[in-house]
């Protein structure tokens, strides 16, 4: 065996295990993919691998773009793999949610790799393998270094991280170790043909500045180093940036948590970062700083943060809604109703035999439910248990999965039992442990109306 795919062999049982699994692989048709596919292929030997190729055509180079995806579909067949090719409309993306054509084509792409995934996976086993190296690591490191990026964004590329299109999916990066020096003597050695991206080469793309004329003058000139340096910077800020999500995170789902005042400014920033993300945001320096500079008393009440977007910065640190807004229902009697704050109705009864589907209602078992449960908006580390789920997931990772948008998602009603544990939430059927049964005596419908 060649030695690089010893090194791969041993590297990828190290790092992600030896065990079965259907892979999903992120093909462009560039040199780095290609070697990617091969290897892999060849580790289909060694490994008990199924494999699926994926190609996002990006419909922004025509006929060449068209080519990329004729060329990906025969390399497919020709090492008997299936291929999934989706055409996506980057350029009206890009117009519809006023992002650059680059961060509109990634996110599309994630998008679609994901959706690959999902339809080929297991549940234990949904992963994408994406052929990013230690070039492409030191070029995001710099970029986010000149644009001011904080640990979080100096941490780089990890191999293995979650899908910034569903949580369900990893992406692998198994090439991280290896230069793409390496990667093409392999290609060379093996006969790995490959198709030219002229986009590549366009120097008024940053990136691509980055790449053929910041990183190989510096290491001609001061240090051919350069790539370890910044994988060590990397590594340092991984470590950091980890620690601050995990205080982040506690202090999230903390009920009783620590003042805001009280808090170290790194770890305000931190939390705020995760906010606007899982809000769809870009947590950018200035949006963050603008926020925590709110919440810690500044004069004005509503942000700008975007066109799309304006947050508001009172006790929450992005408006979450708070114990105050709970609505007592009590579920006496047969049937009742309460205009809730906004001026949705929300309405209830109680019944023997359920109702048709299809009604607007929903139905829960009864004697699960409490008459001193209440409504109320999402809480931080808020946790639902789906029909038909063996476990509690986190409710802000259900809505991120099920594409509930940013701003509607603080405005869903949840049914809370009165110790913080949820039977519904508005958009869901009733939770696993609420769901009507055969042994049901009693039902409780419920349903929002809204204004």
């Amino acid at each position: 065996m060649d030695g690089f795919l010893q090194q791969l062999r041993r590297h990828w049982a190290e790092r992600f295990g030896s065990g079965p699994r259907h892979l999903v692989v992120a093909v462009s048709g560039g040199l780095d993919s290609m070697v990617l596919l091969h290897s892999l292929a060849r580790l289909r030997r060694k490994f008990p691998w199924q494999l699926t190729v994926a190609h996002c055509h990006h419909g922004l180079r025509g006929i060449d773009a068209d080519g990329d995806a004729d060329w990906v579909r025969a390399q497919s067949a020709a090492l008997g793999l299936p291929c999934i090719v989706e055409e996506v409309s980057v350029r009206a993306a890009a117009e519809a949610s006023r992002e650059s054509l680059e961060m509109a084509a990634r996110r599309l792409r994630h998008a679609f790799l994901a959706r690959s995934a999902l339809s080929v996976g297991s549940a234990d086993s949904m992963e994408v393998v994406l052929a990013h190296h230690a070039q492409d690591q030191a070029e995001l490191i710099l970029l986010r270094l000149l644009r001011g990026a904080g640990s979080e964004g100096l941490a780089g590329m990890k191999e293995r991280s979650p899908s910034p299109a569903d949580q369900r999916v990893s992406l692998l990066r198994p090439f991280l170790g290896f230069d793409r020096g390496t990667l093409e003597a392999f290609a060379r050695s093996q006969g790995i043909g490959h198709r030219e991206d002229a986009s590549n080469r366009d120097l008024s793309i940053p990136r691509n500045r980055i790449r053929h004329q910041l990183i190989p003058d510096w290491m001609a000139h001061h240090s051919p180093a350069l790539p370890r340096v910044l994988a060590r910077i990397a590594d340092i800020a991984a470590h950091e940036s980890d620690y601050l999500r995990e205080q982040a995170q506690r202090w999230r789902d903390s009920l009783h948590p620590e003042p805001w005042a009280s808090l170290h400014v790194a770890l305000q920033r931190a939390i705020l970062r995760m906010e606007l993300i899982e809000h769809g945001r870009n947590a950018e320096f200035e949006t963050v700083e603008r926020l925590r500079r709110a919440r810690c008393g500044a004069a004005l009440d509503t942000l700008s943060v975007d066109p799309a977007v304006a947050l508001r910065a009172p006790a929450n640190p992005l408006n979450r809604a708070g114990p105050s807004e709970t609505v007592a229902v009590a579920f006496r009697g047969v049937r009742g109703q309460r205009v809730l704050p906004e001026g949705s109705l929300f309405r209830w009864k109680r019944l023997k035999r359920p109702l048709p589907f299809g009604q607007g209602w929903e139905q829960l078992d009864a004697t699960t439910v409490p008459e001193t449960a209440a409504l109320r908006h999402r809480r931080p580390g808020d946790r639902f248990q789906r029909l038909g789920q063996s476990n509690a997931a986190r409710l802000q990772n259900l809505f991120i999965n099920q594409h509930v948008a940013a701003a509607e998602r603080d405005q869903r009603w949840v049914l809370d039992l009165g110790d913080g544990s949820l039977a519904w939430v508005e958009g869901f059927s009733a939770g696993e442990r609420h769901r009507l049964t055969p042994s049901t005596a009693e039902i409780l419908a419920i349903q929002i109306q809204r204004s």
